[in-house]
């Protein structure tokens, strides 16, 4: 599939320093960027993350993603960018999966960033984030 870009060339662009949280709610899963706050800083000093962005996608959008994501990751490696086997995850066990691994990003706040629970929509009444893990107010 080819997307022809706009006439005039002036096609927007978003930096974000990673991704903030992902959950997945009425068939659409939402991404929230963050960047780090010049503004805003922890007991250290360290900027701290503040979202920028959300990306909405359906399901079938989402996982599209996931497939041009590990091509691209494939290609960096293949061009030396990475290191061979960078989108591996530590301790997993060294046979293929059955399907691809994410891309694992490093974040220069990797200590307060955590990873979205992988599990799926939660059926029961929504718990509140554990304590010192940012969490946008609009997920479950």
């Amino acid at each position: 599939m080819t997307i022809e870009p706009p006439p005039d060339d002036r096609i927007p662009e978003l930096y974000a320093d990673g991704v903030f949280d992902i959950g997945f709610g009425n068939g659409m899963v939402r991404i929230d960027l963050f960047s780090l706050s010049a503004l805003r800083k922890d007991a250290n000093g360290q900027p701290l993350p503040a979202i920028r962005q959300r990306v909405v996608m359906s399901l079938p959008g989402f996982l599209a993603s996931l497939s041009a994501l590990e091509g691209m990751r494939q290609r960096l490696e293949a061009a030396g960018v990475l290191p061979p086997n960078s989108g591996s995850v530590p301790g997993a066990p060294v046979s293929a999966p059955a399907v691809p691994a994410a891309p694992v990003f490093q974040s220069p706040v990797q200590a307060t960033i955590q990873p979205a629970s992988p599990t799926g929509p939660s059926t029961g009444p929504a718990t509140p984030a554990p304590s010192g893990r940012p969490r946008s107010p609009n997920f479950g």
